[in-house]
């Protein structure tokens, strides 16, 4: 990590760089006098990220106030092809050159799309990153995945290509509700349950609602991915630790939004992948007990319960059929060795998922309607 003018740091994830700190927004309008002066710049948002968040830009980026505004709907419904032929459609017909700049201000949704759509348009264009959610702040905007979903599997389509930059704006923050802030605290848990056990115990002791509390960490997990990142940029190995949680949690996240409860923020659903595989973690033999008790009074604590029945598993399973992690027609999981550590490419069957799925089903049934605190 460096540091740089305005009290802003950088971090390099595989070469691009993640600036954060007080002074992002004057280092932003820096670089695009100095390395876009003439270029055509775009603000990709959604319809809520553009009316919240960019006021504030602004007045901060002198540089982009006669900038074109492109929104899109909120939501997961966004991320699909045929959103994605409309934006490359509304940037054709708006005269977007190779040289151009798309300036990203979203969450997760917003930073995938978006990242997608300029890694794609005229074979790539310069994309910036200015996420607006927890989430986007210390996962989705960091590391160059992006992608959108494809018959109602998550991420199927996408790319890996590096933003621009990527500029940590903490104070958009202050325009998220509890549910959008402990969505993203999901992300910064797994990190520390796959990395650094520190990390783990710092956030879970946190004060989610306060963000001086709240912004040292924010900036550690940030630094986390992207150490991870910039190791292993095409996830061939040590990247995949960061998928702790995500192979139930997709396909639980999927099915959500097709049953009659309400759908899963990615974080909700990575939450319950991170109960069953933490389960998963100590039924086959790789972590202690205690380490996965730990785990779930924890989660259990901070996380609603989410319903749903047996009769799910077999969709879910469907849909954990099409992990990219799998190899040969056979799961492949990242769980835990312990509260900091993490194994990559465990072999689970389809009846070891289902079973898992049902000690998280019935046991975070008991525990929330039995235990007076939870």
């Amino acid at each position: 990590m460096t540091a740089s003018r305005r009290g802003t740091r950088t971090i390099q994830a595989a070469g691009s760089p993640v600036h954060l700190g007080e002074g992002v927004l004057h280092e932003l309008q820096r670089w695009l006098l100095a390395e876009a002066r003439e270029a055509r710049k775009f603000i990709l948002g959604d319809e809520n990220s553009l009316r919240q968040c960019l006021p504030e830009l602004l007045a901060h980026v002198a540089a982009l106030r006669e900038a074109p505004t492109i929104a899109i709907p909120p939501g997961e419904s966004s991320k699909s092809i045929e959103v994605c032929t409309a934006l490359w459609s509304h940037l054709a017909g708006s005269g977007a050159e190779r040289s151009s700049v798309l300036i990203v201000l979203g969450g997760g949704v917003v930073t995938d799309v978006g990242g997608f759509v300029g890694a794609t348009y005229m074979r790539g264009i310069r994309t910036v990153h200015l996420p607006t959610s927890l989430m986007g702040m210390v996962d989705a905007a960091i590391g160059g995945k992006n992608g959108v979903d494809l018959d109602g599997i998550k991420n199927m389509v996408g790319t890996v290509r590096q933003p621009a930059a990527v500029y940590v704006h903490i104070p958009f923050l202050r325009t998220l509700g509890k549910r959008e802030l402990m969505n993203g605290a999901a992300e910064m848990l797994k990190h520390g349950l796959v990395l650094d056990a520190d990390h783990w115990h710092a956030v879970r002791a946190a004060p989610w609602h306060d963000l001086d509390a709240l912004t040292p960490l924010i900036m550690r997990s940030a630094e986390l991915k992207c150490e991870v990142v910039s190791r292993d940029v095409q996830e061939h190995g040590e990247r995949r630790l960061l998928n702790f949680g995500h192979s139930i949690g997709h396909a639980l996240e999927a099915a959500s939004w097709e049953g009659p409860h309400r759908g899963l923020l990615h974080g909700e659903a990575v939450v319950v992948g991170m109960l069953c595989e933490s389960w998963l973690s100590w039924r086959l033999g790789l972590m202690p007990r205690e380490d996965h008790d730990h785990i779930a009074e924890q989660l259990l604590m901070r996380y609603k319960h989410y319903p749903f029945g047996s009769s799910d598993h077999h969709r879910m399973l469907e849909l954990m059929s099409h992990d990219k992690k799998n190899q040969d027609g056979r799961f492949r999981f990242t769980l835990l060795e312990g509260i900091g550590k993490g194994r990559i490419d465990v072999e689970v069957t389809a009846a070891q998922a289902a079973e898992a799925l049902d000690h998280y089903r019935l046991r975070a049934h008991d525990v929330q309607h039995h235990d007076p605190q939870a």
